[in-house]
């Protein structure tokens, strides 16, 4: 391949052609997802100064902290301006995310989703649209083609021919390799196993479906790192498994450690050294310290409740909310009950009524109160705990229940209010109503 692929860490990647340079979903240090993730190996500040010397653009798949580092880009937003470096995103109705980088001074460059955008003469990129936020990205370059899936859901079928008819076959697959969030709590080990043995079906149906000559799997690497979800890496897929669950693909796999090089004029590959590599980071795990919540007394997550409120009624029509959760059979934006754990305190609280109050009422999930503050405070919170599954479901269903409130800001974020013209969006509402079908079923299986 005249085109090389130049691994760095986690979902972050260089593809180029010695001209054009491209470097995928920069996240590098530090934790995310609210103290729930860190990275099993990070870069530092001098080996991403050298990486920013290499590359022309770089391209964020979405707005998750993995792939969008708010920190990487206040940190280097003078050095990426300095080497004139163009950041490629999605074209969205928001543009939170071009707002935020222009306001660091930097270029953006917004892609429309399936229409090839050109570089260079040789170099082109189209950028696919998955799910309610994520993006693919094709790369074309001298009649090669890398295909960068990162977490889109090309899970079934039907998908994979979806993007397979604006992709074709294409030369290298990068593909998440092990399940990334909240899995039904402690005692649900069947589901996480589960989880794990999907992600590699699904690897499997990938490398059919775009027959490519190398597969890279990344995006993974990470470890759940709070106390109150580290037990999800019991069931976590890592490298050493790949060849062996993948055996008809086995030759197709290629591990790579940070700064390895596929393709290219120097071309450094060595499987057995990247896979002693990951396993000692994997190792490690069990001898790191893993981050705490501090615990948030019930006066000041009242104030944040009340901040709350006052968000969700800025961006909604709080009449329709009304109406919806007295008419709706899906019984939508209900109270919520939540145990706060470290607190021992069972609140109640809803925001069409702006009520928080104590209860004896059976809670519907339990956390701690950092946690609770944390979505109250954040129009993202729900989203991040949904990810880093620090909570526990209380009764059957909770989960399922309280996301029909909870979930409100998730869809904000994306640019849906709830008013009448999003009703008559039938996409969204289906797309919403079956991915809370599809964790119904794992809970009750």
């Amino acid at each position: 391949m005249k085109t090389f692929v130049k691994f760095i860490n986690h979902a972050s990647v260089i593809v180029s052609d010695g001209s054009i340079s491209v470097l995928s979903d920069p996240w590098y240090t530090g934790d995310v997802f609210h103290k729930g993730w860190h990275l099993l190996h990070e870069t530092n500040n001098q080996e991403v100064e050298k990486i920013l010397n290499e590359v022309t653009h770089i391209w964020i798949s979405h707005e998750h902290p993995d792939h969008f580092s708010i920190d990487f880009f206040k940190r280097f937003a003078q050095k990426i301006k300095t080497n004139s470096i163009k950041i490629l995103f999605q074209k969205t109705k928001d543009q939170r995310v071009k707002k935020f980088l222009n306001a660091q001074g930097l270029e953006v460059q917004e892609l429309e989703f399936n229409k090839q955008c050109t570089l260079s003469k040789d170099y082109h990129v189209t950028c696919l649209k998955d799910g309610f936020y994520d993006s693919g990205l094709l790369i074309s370059s001298h009649g090669e083609k890398i295909l960068n899936l990162n977490d889109c859901e090309v899970t079934t079928s039907k998908r994979a021919d979806e993007v397979f008819a604006v992709t074709d076959r294409v030369d290298v697959l990068l593909t998440q390799f092990s399940f990334a969030a909240w899995k039904g709590g402690k005692s649900n080990k069947g589901w996480r196993n589960e989880a794990s043995n999907e992600k590699i079906k699904t690897m499997d149906l990938q490398i059919k479906k775009f027959k490519p000559e190398f597969v890279i799997p990344f995006a993974s690497f990470f470890y759940f790192s709070n106390e109150e979800n580290s037990y999800l890496n019991d069931a976590i897929n890592r490298p050493e498994q790949l060849k062996e669950k993948l055996k008809v693909h086995a030759p197709k796999i290629t591990l790579m450690a940070p700064n390895d090089v596929l393709g290219g004029d120097n071309q450094s590959l060595n499987e057995e050294e990247a896979l002693i590599f990951w396993n000692t980071k994997y190792q490690d795990i069990n001898s790191i310290n893993l981050k705490k919540y501090a615990t948030i007394d019930i006066n000041s997550i009242h104030e944040s409740f009340e901040k709350y409120c006052k968000r969700i009624e800025k961006n909604n029509s709080m009449i329709l909310i009304r109406i919806i959760r007295t008419l709706s059979p899906i019984r939508a934006f209900k109270p919520v009950i939540i145990h706060i754990n470290d607190l021992n305190i069972t609140v109640k609280f809803d925001y069409v009524t702006k009520q928080f109050v104590e209860t004896q009422e059976m809670a519907m999930l339990s956390m701690k109160s950092e946690s609770l503050d944390f979505i109250f405070k954040n129009s993202f919170g729900f989203d991040t705990l949904t990810v880093n599954g620090c909570f526990e479901e209380e009764k059957k269903n909770g989960f399922v229940d309280a996301t029909k409130t909870l979930a409100i800001e998730n869809l904000n974020n994306l640019g849906i209010k709830i008013e009448l013209k999003t009703l008559l969006n039938l996409s969204i509402i289906k797309l919403f109503l079956t991915r809370l079908y599809r964790v119904a079923r794992k809970l009750d299986a």
